[in-house]
């Protein structure tokens, strides 16, 4: 085929391709870390493009955004909305002062009221997205409920699995534990998704606080992680959960609740290979932004409640206890070494990502969340 047809899979890669052409062609250099991020510097300033598909992002000097406008339409029909108030049906609610933010999904919300509302509207109003201190137990003959339900099951995950990425961290431990049970659904993960969706409703809206806050008279900014791990917290594999959030200047930007690869054998090693996930991460943000020249201010801090697994992550020696762990857990001991990220002790009680690990009680949910999120009535 001489041309790509729209809706077929290769036609958002076709258009990438041609996209980025053009842009190279007005002197946009793509992110070595990043190729959908292009960037563009000159005596005019900075200018930064992240594509999404069709959908583009600009952010950077008002002379050079004008310029990027007046010359794409040579090249592409394009639709412009100079005042960004929603992106990828994410809704921006910017503060009076327009030094912050709060990220919300009126949409979604709105199409899970409308699909589940008549099978929640008789629960009770809960504090806690899960109910706390339970994990889901896999049926190992299979999904025990009707095909209308196994699907009604299977597209509240999925719509509650969008909400978790872009805007509702408190929520991501409940959902991963509800997205264990998709190929053998129950009566009790339903009624466990009717909670979390319940809640999820309750607590409409709630949305990702977007508050950035620079340290020291310099302009480098800082990044900071709290990591975690529920030892043994899958009662079925015996696996640990691994959790983390981090912060750049002080904005969540990445955030994950996962099921770690293999058994571990100590809360310690849980931790240690919860850190180091953390710390793949913490790489990837750090090169993102460097990529956009903007200096980062090292070492970067990763905070972890366990004494154990910070003593792993500073000594490159073995011992009879750690001589086990996979070799491809102790890059962040490099990191360490390098100066590139430092291991800080934080107290369980302050440790944000406590919540992506277990479902957490009342007070601790409530805690944890409000470092994260915010209601947009707020602002």
């Amino acid at each position: 085929m001489l041309k790509c047809i729209y809706g077929l899979v290769q036609a958002a890669r076709q258009f990438f391709k041609k996209l980025k052409e053009i842009l190279a062609k007005l002197g946009f250099k793509a992110s070595k870390a990043d190729p959908c991020l292009l960037i563009k510097r000159n005596e005019k300033g900075i200018i930064f493009v992240a594509l999404y598909v069709d959908d583009c992002l600009c952010v950077g000097s008002k002379q050079l955004i004008d310029e990027l406008k007046s010359k794409i339409q040579e090249y592409f029909t394009i639709k412009i909305d100079d005042d960004v108030r929603d992106y990828l049906s994410c809704e921006i609610h910017f503060t009076r002062d327009k030094k912050g933010a709060v990220l919300h999904q009126r949409e979604i919300i709105e199409n899970i009221r409308e699909e589940f509302e008549k099978d929640v509207c008789g629960l009770t109003v809960y504090k806690t997205p899960g109910t706390p201190g339970t994990g889901m137990i896999r049926n190992s003959e299979g999904t025990s409920v009707s095909k209308i339900e196994e699907k009604m099951y299977r597209r509240g995950v999925g719509k509650l699995l969008y909400l978790v990425k872009h805007t509702r961290p408190d929520i991501a431990n409940a959902v991963r534990e509800l997205s264990k049970m998709l190929d053998c659904v129950t009566p009790s993960a339903i009624k466990e998704l009717r909670r979390v969706i319940k809640y999820v409703l309750d607590t409409k809206e709630l949305g990702l606080k977007v508050e950035p806050v620079r340290r020291g008279n310099d302009n480098n900014v800082y990044v900071e992680v709290f990591c975690d791990s529920d030892y043994a917290g899958d009662k079925e594999t015996r696996v640990s959960v691994s959790g983390y959030i981090l912060y750049l200047c002080n904005v969540p930007v990445a955030w994950r609740s996962k099921a770690q690869k293999s058994v571990t054998l100590s809360s310690s090693e849980a931790e240690f290979v919860s850190l180091s996930e953390a710390a793949k991460e913490v790489k990837f943000i750090v090169q993102v932004v460097e990529s956009m020249e903007i200096k980062v201010k090292k070492p970067v801090t990763i905070r972890v409640d366990n004494i154990g697994a910070i003593y792993m992550a500073k000594d490159s020696n073995t011992s009879q206890r750690s001589k086990h762990i996979d070799v491809r857990y102790k890059y962040v001991t490099e990191f360490v070494d390098e100066g590139f990220c430092e291991i800080i002790f934080v107290k369980t009680e302050d440790n944000h990502s406590d919540g992506f690990t277990k479902n957490l009680g009342r007070e601790l949910h409530e805690k944890h969340t409000k470092n994260f999120m915010k209601s947009k009535e707020e602002i």
